[in-house]
């Protein structure tokens, strides 16, 4: 349109630099907050199963640990920071990836940068650029295999076997991708069927079947004794298919009208706290309507990718609210990822209808002033810099345990693992993660065994696992921080 807004970043050589450049200014900032050491819950557990080939908690994990397992060989810090310091970088690498797959469905270069700043410095998304977590590296392959079909269907054949195998490599790390599935199919025929020989269709499978074989790493790993998750262990192939599946997780989906109401109302309010309140609450309505308007612009400007991108928003959230767990807010991150793109299409459509004044300069700048916001309400809030509490009460623990020892716990184990797994902290004690299948088979024989018992204390579950069960063999005794079981 004749005096339209223009973009100020004309120069295509500008417009490659912008993606690196936002990965990297990314990427230093999340080092500004990167956990230093060991965690405890699922990020503990990782920085456990990595350095030592182990095998993760359903649905195994096997592309994280192996990659991360290559991350523990970098020359800094601990070896469960150089966990922490992956989830950042795959966080950078999704961030400059949004930019680009903005930039493919039609955003402008400082909408595309704005939006992709947001999701950079959302509150749920940054929190897990902290932590030896999978959802940095979830969104990068979401993000990168959604680029590589987008560049496919500009008529790029290499970008179809790229996808495919990085499809594939994806499923290893968040089996999520699968949801995926009927989005990216439509991105791949949808307009261009015809160009699929047979040669092709053929290489892609195999290239998708390649990184799928990554799976091929939990019986290899299982089936000789590496450690595993507490309570997923691997001997046989129902074990693998147990882990594989999530299938002690497959209760947990909930289609009740009432789940479906409810699971929406936990998301629109994970929605409103990406930045502190109030900003939060502006933010959300400001990225629900935006949405809304670029969703239905794209669609209007190219039908299958906005059928694509609004199936895989729409599947992503549908799955999202339908899960009952307590920790459901990072399930939400690939819902805000394509919310923010649609968004920058949304902006940057605006803009083209507007001729170049200064309100158009500042109205293209909205969504990189909401990243500012982000950036300054959330820092604090996810900075976990001088998050050494496991550490050095796991220290504590191990220092005070007399010789041969063996301890029980719930999630204090998992740092305390970590500290005798992969740093070889006191490999005379044994740790032993408490449920009842543990206690029916080991605690009996250890009370027995002359050997000093211990618990880690917790509120949540000394009701659970030290009342009538260990009562005809053991009595509890506190211990200033532990419970010493004594034979009766």
């Amino acid at each position: 349109m004749s005096g339209s807004w223009t973009d100020p970043l004309k120069k295509p050589a500008s417009r490659a630099l912008a993606a690196p450049a936002i990965g990297v200014g990314t990427f230093l900032v999340y080092l500004t907050t990167l956990a230093p050491t060991v965690a405890t819950n699922d990020a503990g557990r990782f920085q456990v199963a990595a350095p030592i080939l182990g095998t993760g908690h359903p649905t195994g994990y096997p592309t994280f640990i192996v990659l991360g397992k290559l991350f523990t060989y970098l020359p800094v810090g601990d070896i469960a920071y150089r966990m922490n310091l992956m989830a950042a970088v795959f966080g950078a690498l999704a961030v400059a990836l949004f930019f680009l797959v903005a930039r493919e469905i039609g955003g402008r270069t400082l909408p595309s940068s704005g939006c992709a700043l947001l999701f950079a410095f959302s509150a749920t998304f940054w929190s897990q650029a902290t932590l030896a977590e999978v959802y940095t590296m979830h969104a990068t392959f979401v993000l990168g295999v959604t680029y590589l079909l987008l560049r496919w269907r500009a008529g790029s054949s290499a970008a179809l076997l790229g996808a495919a195998l990085l499809y594939g490599v994806s499923l290893g790390n968040n089996a999520g991708m699968v949801l995926l599935a009927p989005a990216f199919a439509v991105l791949l025929l949808a307009g261009r069927w015809r160009k699929l020989t047979a040669g092709l269709v053929g290489l892609a499978t195999l290239e998708a079947l390649l990184g799928l074989s990554i799976y091929a790493y939990i019986p290899l790993r299982g089936f000789v004794g590496a450690w595993h998750n507490y309570g997923d262990p691997v001997h046989d192939w129902a074990d693998v298919w147990a882990l594989v599946s999530g299938a002690r997780f497959q209760g947990l989906m909930g289609g009740s009208p009432a789940e479906l109401l409810n699971g929406t109302g936990r998301f629109l309010a994970g929605l409103m706290t990406q930045i502190a309140s109030p900003v939060g609450y502006a933010l959300g309505l400001i990225l629900l309507a935006g949405g809304f308007f670029g969703a239905r612009a794209l669609y209007f400007r190219d039908r299958m990718v906005g059928v694509a991108l609004g199936l895989s928003l729409a599947i992503t959230l549908l799955y999202a609210v339908s899960y009952r767990i307590d920790d459901i807010a990072v399930y939400y991150i690939p819902v805000y990822l394509f919310l923010g793109l649609f968004f920058a299409v949304g902006v940057s459509h605006i803009l083209e209808r507007r001729s170049e004044t200064a309100l158009t300069g500042a109205f293209a700048a909205l969504p990189l002033c909401l990243a500012v916001l982000a950036l300054a309400f959330n820092h604090a809030a996810v900075d976990r810099s001088d998050y050494y509490a496991e550490r050095q009460r796991s220290e504590a623990i191990m220092a005070r345990l007399p010789e041969r020892a063996v301890l029980y716990g719930k999630l204090p184990i998992v740092p305390l693992t970590y500290v005798k797994e992969v740093e070889g902290t006191r490999e005379d004690v044994t740790l032993r993660w408490m449920d009842g299948g543990t206690q029916g088979r080991h605690m009996a024989s250890d009370v027995s065994s002359g050997r000093p018992v211990y618990v880690i204390p917790d509120p949540r579950y000394n009701h659970i696992y030290l009342g009538e069960a260990i009562e005809p063999y053991a009595r509890p005794v506190g211990e200033s921080g532990l419970i010493r079981l004594e034979p009766r």
